[in-house]
């Protein structure tokens, strides 16, 4: 009977989903308009999620024919970035990148979704040493 409760409370944490906690030492988990500052590879970052340029990325659980993309405005210590997700190739005159290096640092847009029980954006962002 013990090793059936163990069973029941381990299947129930296992289904709790903590997304901050499944997060990399070297990523970061940011909402729209949110500040956050903090050491990531021993280097002190305050990144803002200032705006969202445009969102037409695809629902995560629906079928799409394009899987569209989403381009944010972000504020890197201090420096305006801009970057984007997803199909970035539609539109000829404007580049749009998923990475940029900031201080020796290359800093890639990983992830970016609409939570509903939240009603907000989060992007994740992966900072690793440039080459």
């Amino acid at each position: 009977m013990n090793l059936v409760k163990i069973l029941l409370i381990g299947m129930l944490l296992a289904g709790c989903k903590d997304e901050s906690g499944s997060l990399k030492q070297d990523e970061l988990l940011i909402k729209y308009q949110q500040t956050i500052t903090q050491e990531i590879l021993g280097k002190d970052w305050t990144i803002s999620f200032i705006d969202i340029e445009e969102n037409s990325l695809c629902p995560k659980d629906v079928t799409c024919i394009w899987l569209g993309r989403m381009v944010v405005a972000l504020e890197i210590n201090g420096v305006d970035e801009q970057l984007g997700i997803g199909d970035l190739t539609t539109n000829a005159e404007e580049e749009i990148a998923t990475k940029v290096v900031v201080d020796g640092v290359l800093i890639t847009l990983t992830d970016a979704y609409d939570t509903e029980e939240e009603s907000t954006t989060k992007i994740k962002l992966l900072f690793e040493e440039a080459d």
